[in-house]
């Protein structure tokens, strides 16, 4: 039985020991990739200084390598490409919705039926049907509010127009 204990405690003496060495492994690798994480941050500082100044150098005709002179005109036609984007953008940003454009046009076919019609179609189950309605309708504006753009009828607190789609409020 002791030869038991004993090679237990040497087993868990060794995995312990094992585990010890692998968290620093683990903490030395960090550290490692810590340092060569700063010295490409530093890196990549100097990179972006080295450019700026050759781009200085080329908008103001005194840089003579034709390799950095050709990188930076390259350089210089992508600034100017992003701000014609971003100019385009901000005209997309400001487009207003054409109302009048896409506002349904007359019908050439279509007659609405007048209001003193009061003959019933010959399968209708509603007794009132054609009969002028004595209470309004609730989804309408009980004061008639009628839209600036189109002139049809708006519901209580409409934010758009169903009939040209024109913002209200």
């Amino acid at each position: 039985m002791s030869d038991f204990l004993s090679s237990a405690k040497n087993f868990v003496n060794s995995a312990v020991s094992r585990t010890s060495w692998e968290a620093q492994k683990q903490l030395r690798v960090r550290n490692k990739q810590s340092e060569i994480d700063k010295l490409l941050e530093q890196r990549q500082h100097l990179m972006e200084e080295l450019g700026q100044v050759a781009m200085n150098l080329y908008q103001q005709g005194s840089l003579t390598d034709s390799q950095l002179s050709r990188l930076c005109a390259s350089i210089f036609e992508l600034d100017h490409d992003l701000r014609s984007r971003e100019t385009q953008l901000q005209e997309a940003k400001n487009e207003t919705y054409p109302a009048d454009q896409f506002a349904p046009g007359p019908t050439m076919n279509y007659a609405p039926p007048t209001s003193s019609s009061t003959q019933a179609p010959p399968n209708a189950n509603n007794a009132s049907y054609g009969q002028p309605q004595s209470a309004p309708n609730p989804a309408f504006d009980t004061q008639g509010q009628r839209c600036p753009q189109c002139g049809n009828p708006l519901r209580a607190n409409a934010l758009y127009c169903r009939s040209c789609g024109a913002k209200l409020r």
